[in-house]
């Protein structure tokens, strides 16, 4: 049985690149995912189901009006964990999703935050405003509200 050597020696480069990379790689994850709000959201708990309908464009209605998804596009790992592991879905598929909510909708999708203590502020003074943020960056205190634990390994 004989390999291509190309192959051999980029299995080669991968492993020692994966062996060389730590956790201040900036590849690391800090889980638990958490799906938070206000603490003002008439919501305690929201499931898996339930946040993915609302950032696919689907209504979540509330005793005090609409919920509005915000996405964390602060770090692109905790985008594609939340892609993965909520939406089931890549990157791509969901901004073609979007554009065609737009086309046929005209509806914008939900808004996107690149700075997560911007995130944070907004959150705490918006109560119809869900988002994601990693468990390291939840501010101490009750200051936000934890609506989803979404554990980083596979189930």
């Amino acid at each position: 049985m004989e390999y291509d050597t190309s192959v051999i020696r980029s299995c080669i480069l991968l492993l020692l690149l994966c062996s060389t990379l730590g956790p201040s790689s900036g590849l690391a994850m800090d889980c638990p995912l958490l799906i938070v709000a206000s603490p003002d959201v008439a919501v305690d708990h929201l499931s898996r189901r339930e946040v993915r309908r609302l950032y696919l464009g689907i209504p979540y209605r509330t005793r005090n009006g609409l919920l509005q998804p915000a996405r964390n596009t602060s770090d692109r790992l905790i985008q594609e964990v939340f892609l993965q592991k909520i939406l089931a879905m890549t990157e791509t598929l969901y901004q073609r999703l979007l554009a065609m909510h737009l086309v046929r909708l005209r509806q914008p999708g939900p808004v996107t935050i690149d700075d997560p203590h911007r995130l944070i502020e907004l959150l705490r003074d918006r109560p119809d405003l869900v988002s994601y943020l990693w468990a390291s960056d939840l501010p101490p205190g009750n200051t936000l509200k934890v609506l989803l634990e979404v554990p980083c390994e596979n189930n």
